[in-house]
């Protein structure tokens, strides 16, 4: 319930936004990407949204959790990373908005003051690697 107010931060202080589903071993049960624009559709997203084939950028990155949030400034700097806000379970009870206030920040051209917390969230599904 916190994607679309994401999206509408974002571009107002001309900030890109992604949504990459990185669960590769859960592709048929709800994360196809046919049932993910299903659901895009409904809860009106108007984000991008991709698919991470081999979770490759979820490695790269070290993604743990969705949602684990990276966000990088114009030269491409990772200005913070981890958790949306301090209450994943209610949005209502949210006290600390991590995300937001860094992209706040990084439109004034300040220095975002909390650069990392923890992603909170259920597992990336990745596949197994065979040896």
């Amino acid at each position: 319930g916190r994607y679309n107010d994401i999206v509408k931060n974002a571009a107002k202080a001309g900030i890109e936004t992604i949504i990459i589903n990185s669960n590769e071993a859960k592709r048929d049960k709800g994360d196809s990407f046919d049932d993910m624009v299903k659901r895009a559709t409904s809860m009106s997203y108007s984000g991008n949204y991709a698919i991470d084939k081999g979770h490759v950028l979820a490695d790269a990155f070290g993604a743990k959790t969705t949602p684990h949030i990276f966000l990088f400034d114009a030269d491409l700097k990772l200005t913070y990373q981890g958790a949306i806000d301090d209450n994943v379970d209610r949005k209502s009870k949210v006290k600390v908005h991590y995300l937001k206030d860094a992209i706040s920040a990084m439109s004034k051209n300040a220095e975002v003051k909390i650069k990392e917390t923890k992603p909170v969230g259920c597992s990336i599904k990745r596949m197994k690697v065979a040896d």
